[in-house]
C-alpha cells in the first residue's frame, strides 16, 4: 500500500534565517523566485502524496492566509499549531490523532528531488518503527553518522563532535548521514515523553537504536539540501538554476560485462571482436551524458592476471566498446579496471597481478578514485551493475545500488547485499537517474480542487 501523508515540522525559530527574512518564517524564503514552502508542498504533491500536516509555532499561525495559497491543486493541507515547544519528536504529539499508520516525516527547511513512492514502498517492506534516508557524508565530523548492518538496519548512531580516533572503524566503513526525511510508524509516539521537549536525532531514535528496535536505513543519491542558513539558501539556488537538483546521481559508476557489455552465460568476451553491447545500454549512457551525469567504468578483468587476456587486447576491447558507443552518441567519461585476480597459490597467468588488492570489487578502490577525480560530493555518486559484487561494492562504499536484470540479473549470490532500485536493464535505470525528481513537472492530470484546512 503506498504512503498518502507527510508530516512536515516547521517550528524552528529560524534565528539564523533574520538577517535575510526578519519575522518571516523561514519556510517563506525566496528560493529561484518560488518560496521554499512552495516548492516542498510541489515536491510531495507531484510525489503522489495527498495529505500535508504542517506543524508549526505560533509564528506561523499568524500567516496562515498566507500559508494556505502555497498548497498546489489536489494536496490537502492542514495546519496545526504547537502551543508550547515540544522538540522535533513532541511535534508529532500536536498531530497525533490524525496521524496514519505509517507516514512520510521532512523538515519544512529541506529542498528535496526524492522518489517520494519508491521510498514509501522501502518502507512498507521494512516495516518496524522508522525507515531513515541517509547518504554518504563530506562532513561525517560535525554531523550525526547512520551505521547500517547487512539488511538496512540501524545498528549505530554517532553524534556529532566525536573524533575519527572515538569511533572504532571509522577508517574502514562508510560514513553515512541522517539526511533529515524519514518513514515513521505511529508506533514511535508511544516512546514520546509526554512532560518535556523531546528531539528525535538526539534522543528518540538513536534511544530505539540502542535498544536494537527496528529502525532501518534507505541509502540514497537523490538530491537532499538543508536550507536553513542564508548561505546553504544560496548554494541550494545555484544548484536548482545550474539543473543539479533535476536528476538523482552526478556520478553513475558503472559495471562493464552484464551490464553494458553483453556477457552470454556469465562470460565475459575475451577479445575486441567478441564485444557487444547490451541493447539499449548506449542510449541510456547516452541518456545520462545529456542530463551531465558523469559516467564511470568501473570493471574487475582477472582474466588478464590468468593470462586468458593481455592487456594490450583488453585496451582494444575497451577502444572497441568505445567506438560503438560513439557510434550512438554516448560516451563513457573514464575507465578503471582491476586486472587482478585474488587468489596467490595458483601458477597461471601473471604472478605479479595475483594476490589481494584495493581496487578488486566489491573492493572500494576503483569508488575512491573516481570520487577523488570527479570532486563531486560522494551522497551524489551511485554503482549500477548487474551483480552481487556490484551491489556488495555499493554497500561498502556508503552509496546507492542499482541493479539491472541483464546479465546476472543481481541473483548470483555471491554477496548479501540488495538494490537500493532494481530496473530491468541499464537503459531504464539510467533514464529514471537522469529523469527529474524535484516536482517542477509531473505526469499530465487533470487539476483537482484543492483542499485545505487551517487550525
Amino acid at each position: 500500500m503506498s504512503l498518502a501523508q507527510a508530516v512536515v515540522l516547521c517550528g524552528g525559530e529560524g534565528r539564523r534565517m533574520r538577517p535575510l527574512l526578519g519575522d518571516l518564517p523561514k519556510v517563506f524564503a525566496p528560493l529561484a523566485g518560488r518560496p521554499l514552502l512552495a516548492r516542498l508542498l510541489g515536491d510531495l504533491a507531484a510525489g503522489g502524496i495527498e495529505q500535508v500536516l504542517l506543524v508549526g509555532g505560533p509564528d506561523l499561525a499568524r500567516h496562515e492566509e498566507a500559508v494556505s495559497r502555497l498548497a498546489p491543486s489536489g494536496l490537502e493541507l492542514d495546519l496545526l499549531i504547537e502551543t508550547a515547544r515540544g522538540g522535533t519528536a513532541g511535534a508529532l504529539l500536536v498531530a497525533e490523532r490524525r496521524l496514519d499508520q505509517r507516514f512520510f516525516l521532512v523538515y519544512g527547511d529541506l529542498i528535496t528531488a526524492l522518489d517520494w513512492q519508491r521510498l514509501g514502498a522501502a518502507a512498507s517492506r521494512n516495516g518496524g518503527l522508522a525507515t531513515l534516508v541517509v547518504h554518504r557524508s563530506d562532513h561525517p565530523w560535525d554531523s550525526d553518522v547512520i551505521r547500517l548492518a547487512d539488511d538496512g538496519r540501524v545498528i549505530g548512531w554517532r553524534r556529532p563532535g566525536g573524533s575519527r580516533d572515538k569511533w572504532p572503524g571509522a577508517s574502514r566503513e562508510p560514513l553515512l548521514g541522517n539526511s533529515g526525511v524519514r518513514v515513521l510508524s505511529r508506533d514511535l509516539l508511544r516512546f514520546v515523553a509526554r512532560d518535556r521537549p523531546t528531539d528525535l536525532d538526539r534522543e528518540l531514535l538513536p534511544w530505539q537504536v540502542a535498544a536494537r528496535a527496528e529502525v532501518f536505513g534507505y541509502v540514497t543519491s537523490e538530491y537532499i539540501r538543508d536550507v536553513g542558513t542564508p548561505k546553504r539558501l544560496a548554494a541550494a539556488e545555484a544548484d536548482l538554476l545550474a539543473g543539479r537538483t533535476a536528476k538523482r546521481a552526478e556520478l553513475a559508476i558503472i559495471d562493464r560485462d552484464g551490464t553494458l557489455v553483453d556477457a552470454p552465460g556469465g562470460r565475459p568476451p575475451l577479445t575486441a571482436a567478441e564485444l557487444r553491447l547490451v541493447p539499449g545500454a548506449a542510449r541510456g549512457l547516452r541518456r545520462l551524458n545529456r542530463a551531465g551525469v558523469r559516467a564511470v567504468l568501473a570493471t574487475n578483468q582477472a582474466a588478464v592476471a590468468r593470462g586468458l587476456m593481455s592487456e594490450s587486447e583488453l585496451e582494444r576491447q575497451h577502444a572497441r566498446l568505445v567506438e560503438l558507443l560513439a557510434r550512438e552518441g554516448a560516451h563513457l567519461d573514464e575507465i578503471h579496471v582491476c586486472p587482478h585476480h585474488p587468489e596467490a597459490h595458483y601458477r597461471e597467468g601473471r604472478a605479479a597481478l595475483r594476490g589481494p588488492c584495493e581496487c578488486r570489487k566489491p573492493s572500494t578502490g576503483m569508488v575512491e578514485a573516481a570520487l577523488r577525480r570527479a570532486g563531486i560530493a560522494p551522497w551524489r555518486a551511485v554503482v549500477v551493475g548487474d551483480s552481487s559484487t556490484d551491489l556488495q561494492l555499493a554497500q561498502n562504499s556508503g552509496l546507492p545500488g542499482v541493479g539491472v536484470e541483464t546479465g546476472a540479473a543481481c541473483r548470483d549470490g555471491v554477496y548479501p547485499a540488495s538494490a537500493t532500485w532494481r530496473f530491468t536493464d541499464f537503459a531504464a535505470a539510467a533514464a529514471w537517474l537522469a529523469e527529474s525528481g524535484s516536482g517542477e513537472a509531473g505526469p499530465a492530470q487533470t487539476p483537482a480542487p484543492s483542499r485545505r484546512t487551517m487550525k
